[in-house]
């Protein structure tokens, strides 16, 4: 029996892309039709686009690469290392404002961070 090509048989390992179990739910897509309806005759220029992100600062990749047949080997840091998170805000033209903080942010803090860096929010063109 011929040999299969290494190459199609082979697993290869590939990064993940995680979906929302919520965001194919009709419920969810009824909002967000909803959603664009009321947004879509808002001009590009008039846009601010808002994001939060958390990183955590002590964890370190699982994977690593080696030769052939050789395990990698590492050292793991003692630490678990700090969260940080990162809030920004951005229009079509430039970035508005970002601020970082040395923990998580709730949404008291999200509130003030918008009525504090963008306080001219609908007010002026950014």
């Amino acid at each position: 029996m011929p040999c299969a090509d290494s190459s199609k048989s082979r697993n290869s390992l590939l990064k993940k892309t995680l979906r929302s179990s919520q965001a194919h739910k009709e419920i969810n897509q009824k909002k967000r039709i909803e959603y664009w309806e009321k947004i879509r005759d808002v001009e590009p220029k008039n846009l601010i686009f808002l994001d939060e992100m958390g990183v955590l600062l002590g964890i370190m990749r699982q994977g690593a690469r080696s030769k052939k047949g050789e395990r990698s080997y590492d050292i793991k840091p003692f630490y678990r290392g700090s969260r940080v998170t990162v809030v920004g805000a951005i229009s079509n033209k430039k970035v508005i404002a970002m601020k970082t903080m040395e923990k998580s942010m709730k949404g008291e803090e999200f509130k003030k961070f918008v009525q504090e860096q963008l306080p001219n929010y609908g007010k002026e063109r950014y």
